[in-house]
C-alpha cells in the first residue's frame, strides 16, 4: 500500500498507475478518533487500501464518519458502496451529481458522448472509468457554502461544476489544504490536459480556478497528480487556466482555419496539429470536451452551428 502523510492528519492513499490517469488518489482526514475519507477511488483500487491504512493508524471501520465525493466520476465514487457496506458511514456528494452517484450507468449514458456500440464497450472495460459498481443514496446533498467536519476541522465547500456539473472542493482554512478532485488537473503533470463531461462548463471552470487562486490555499491535493505544496499551489493553478483559454483558442483556430467543421473534423485537426493536449486513450473525452467548449463558445456568440452539427465562427 503506497500512502503517506501529507501534514499531520490527512494522509493520501495512492492507488496502481491507470495509463493517461496515473496515479489514482484517495485521502483520508483523521481528527482526534474520526475519520473521513475523500474520493474513495475505483471499486477496487485505491479504495480497498482505505480500511487497512484506518487500522495502521490505530482506528477501525466504525470511526469512519463520512465518505466525502468531489464528484461522480467511476473514478471517483466506484469504491462508495464497499466502503460504506464496511463502516456505515453516509456519503455526501454534490447536489448535482447525486444521480449518477446513485445510479452509476447514467454516466455513460448522460454524461459522455457515446454511441451504442462504446457503451457496451465501456461496461467491459477494466480502465479507471469502467462502470462496474453498486450505485449509493446519497446521504447529504452539497451546496456552495456548505461545511463537514471531522472532529475539530471543518471543511468549506466551494461548487465548482467545471468538470462535471456537481462537482465540489473542498478548503480546510485553518490548515490551508484544498481537496481539488479533477478541477485544476485530472491527468498528471499536465494541469493544460483535461476533459469535462456533458454537464460540465468550460467557462465554470475558469471562474473556479480564479476562485480556488484566491484562497491561499498552502497544500493543493487532486486526485490524478502529486500533491502541490506551498508556490506551486498558484503556479499550478496558473497553468489550468492558461489551459483552459488554450483549449477555446484552438477550437476558434481550426474553425477559422476550416470556414466550418463538425466535432469530428475538429479531432481530427486537433491531433494531426497536437495543438492542445489530448488524452492518449478513451477518444470519447476529447470528443465529449470539444462538444461543451463549442456550446461555452456558442453562449459568448463567438460560433454558431446548423441543424447538421456543423460549427463555424461568428
Amino acid at each position: 500500500m503506497a500512502a503517506s502523510e501529507i501534514i499531520p492528519g490527512v494522509y493520501m492513499i495512492r492507488g496502481k498507475f491507470a495509463d493517461d490517469f496515473g496515479f489514482i488518489s484517495s485521502y483520508i482526514v483523521v481528527s482526534g478518533e474520526s475519520v473521513l475519507v475523500i474520493d474513495p477511488g475505483t471499486a477496487g483500487d485505491p479504495g480497498n487500501n482505505t480500511i487497512q491504512l484506518i487500522r495502521k493508524l490505530g482506528l477501525g471501520p466504525g470511526d469512519v464518519v463520512g465518505i466525502l465525493c468531489t464528484h461522480g466520476h467511476p473514478d471517483h465514487v466506484g469504491g462508495a458502496y464497499r466502503l460504506k457496506k464496511a463502516t456505515g458511514a453516509p456519503v455526501l456528494i454534490g447536489e448535482k451529481d447525486g444521480p449518477i452517484l446513485e445510479d452509476p450507468q447514467l454516466f455513460l449514458k448522460e454524461r459522455m458522448v457515446l454511441d451504442v456500440a462504446e457503451r457496451m464497450t465501456m461496461k467491459v472495460d477494466r480502465g479507471p472509468l469502467r462502470v462496474n459498481y453498486k450505485g449509493v443514496e446519497p446521504y447529504r446533498l452539497l451546496r456552495n457554502g456548505d461545511t463537514v467536519n471531522v472532529g475539530d476541522i471543518t471543511l468549506h465547500v466551494l461548487h465548482t461544476g467545471g468538470h462535471s456539473a456537481g462537482h465540489c472542493v473542498f478548503h480546510d482554512r485553518t490548515n490551508k489544504v484544498l481537496f481539488t478532485g479533477d478541477e485544476v488537473s485530472n491527468f498528471p503533470n499536465d494541469p493544460r490536459k483535461f476533459y469535462l463531461d456533458l454537464s460540465g462548463s468550460v467557462s465554470a471552470r475558469s471562474s473556479a480556478l480564479s476562485s480556488m487562486e484566491s484562497l491561499g490555499a498552502d497544500y493543493l491535493l487532486p486526485a490524478h497528480d502529486i500533491p502541490h505544496l506551498f508556490e506551486d499551489v498558484r503556479l499550478v493553478i496558473e497553468q489550468g487556466s492558461d489551459g483552459v483559454i488554450h483549449f477555446q483558442d484552438s477550437i476558434l483556430h481550426h474553425l477559422e482555419a476550416r470556414g466550418d467543421a463538425d466535432v469530428e473534423q475538429l479531432v481530427f485537426d486537433i491531433r494531426m496539429a497536437r495543438s492542445i493536449p489530448v488524452p492518449d486513450i478513451y477518444e470519447f473525452l476529447l470528443i465529449t470536451t470539444i462538444t461543451v467548449v463549442l456550446q461555452g463558445l456558442q453562449q459568448a456568440g463567438l460560433v454558431r452551428t446548423d441543424e447538421k452539427g456543423v460549427w463555424s465562427p461568428v
